[in-house]
């Protein structure tokens, strides 16, 4: 594979050349600050993109296009990473070499791209009002649905607690109260500014050459924008234990602990920490798991995940709630069980090879192959899967007990039936 990153106007392109795949994947990354303000209605705007636009006013106008591009497909998602809010945008397409005329293919996928970003469903300077309201009613579905799944719902109400001072608070999808108060002009003037102010990466994966790629590219009309994104983690968190109790009519308790890290992807830290991670509930062989689970049988499911763009874990379980103080006192004790260094070089060892297989299963595709080379780009780091991989294998025993001394649980959440806590 060769990689090839140039700035293009306001573009920054990187190019994933290579044969692996049948398919090529174009994936637009637009990037702003986060912000209560905006996030529901870049969420709209995704929405929108794969709905209709100027050119196919329908959504089956829409996807009969598409249909057309030999079965290509193209849909949206949002997300954030630390304090920043992230629209992307991807287009599946097969390898034009497999297919007749496919030396036009290509052409004619980025003006699709052209006609869903520059030419939206307007008119007089709004959106379509029936098209606008029906994704509105789509998004509040989409957001009201975390309350009936209780796992999320657990794990959103803790991350709202733990960074309550702070604007990643909010869901990347969006804030379900603002949603009906946004109109079609309204989101048309922040569409506008969207278009001049969010920073653009371009990360392209598939059979396809620089020569080929460039005009494409140079064709889009997008225009030079100050770089005006700051630091993309940010270090406001509590610096005491904060513990919420929630009540509703459940039959399985959630609880859900919050730890500040403060490692982030690309850190000298990262590596080790991910290890201590997978050791500590990571993966079925870690401490969570079978402490919690298996050998106490105190919970459903019990986990822990780091998120290395704001640097904290978060440990999830799923326990009835009369062993809500047992069920807490051994999660806790396999954390401080880490800090002493408390597991073995073999548990080590299949910990790094679950991780490594971990790894090579998401870059064995070209969504795995974008999402690893992002990273690297906001991060300014080196983590290519090559050099990930010998981090991995080179990390000792020492580096990942010293890397868990960061895990500091900072805030609780618990949501049961009954009264439960500290009464």
């Amino acid at each position: 594979m060769q990689t090839y990153e140039e700035k293009i106007g306001p573009v920054r392109l990187t190019l994933l050349e290579t044969k692996k795949f049948k398919s090529s994947k174009i994936v637009f990354k637009f990037r702003a600050p986060l912000e209560r303000e905006t996030i529901t209605k870049r969420t709209l705007l995704s929405m929108l993109f794969e709905t209709n636009n100027e050119l196919y006013k329908t959504q089956t106008e829409f996807r009969r296009r598409l249909a057309y591009l030999y079965g290509a497909n193209f849909y949206t998602t949002v997300e954030k990473k630390g304090n920043e809010h992230i629209i992307t945008a991807v287009f599946d397409l097969v390898n034009g070499k497999l297919v007749k005329d496919g030396e036009k293919l290509l052409k004619e996928a980025f003006q699709f791209i052209e006609q869903v970003f520059f030419f939206p469903n307007v008119s007089d300077a709004a959106f379509h009002e029936a098209t606008l309201e029906r994704e509105k009613a789509n998004l509040k579905s989409r957001l009201e649905s975390v309350f009936d799944d209780k796992i999320r719902y657990a794990n959103k109400r803790l991350i709202e607690e733990m960074f309550s001072e702070d604007v990643f608070k909010y869901p990347a999808s969006g804030v379900l109260e603002d949603v009906d108060a946004i109109g079609a002009t309204d989101l048309y003037q922040y569409y506008q500014r969207f278009l001049k102010e969010d920073q653009i990466d371009l990360l392209v994966c598939g059979d396809i050459t620089r020569d080929e790629l460039i005009p494409q590219v140079e064709a889009l009309s997008f225009s030079e924008r100050e770089k005006t994104l700051g630091k993309n983690g940010s270090e406001t968190y509590r610096t005491s234990l904060h513990e919420v109790f929630e009540n509703q009519p459940i039959n399985q308790g959630k609880l859900a602990l919050g730890y500040h890290t403060g490692v982030y992807f690309g850190d000298e830290n990262f590596v080790p920490l991910q290890l201590a991670n997978g050791l500590l509930g990571g993966y079925s062989n870690s401490k969570i798991f079978i402490n919690v689970r298996e050998k106490a049988s105190l919970a459903y499911y019990a986990s822990s995940r780091m998120d290395s763009f704001k640097g904290f874990m978060l440990i999830s379980a799923g326990i009835d709630e009369k062993n809500y103080k047992q069920a807490r006192e051994i999660i806790e004790e396999q954390v401080e069980a880490m800090k002493r260094g408390d597991f073995t070089e073999e548990e080590l060892e299949q910990t790094k090879k679950m991780y490594i297989n971990q790894l090579l299963e998401a870059n064995d595709s070209a969504q795995g192959l974008i999402e690893l080379t992002y990273n690297n780009l906001l991060k300014q780091a080196d983590l290519d899967l090559a050099n990930w991989i010998q981090k991995i294998k080179q990390t000792t025993k020492d580096e990942v007990t010293k890397a868990a001394q960061v895990f500091e649980m900072n805030t609780l959440y618990f949501l049961s039936k009954e009264v439960t806590g500290n009464e």
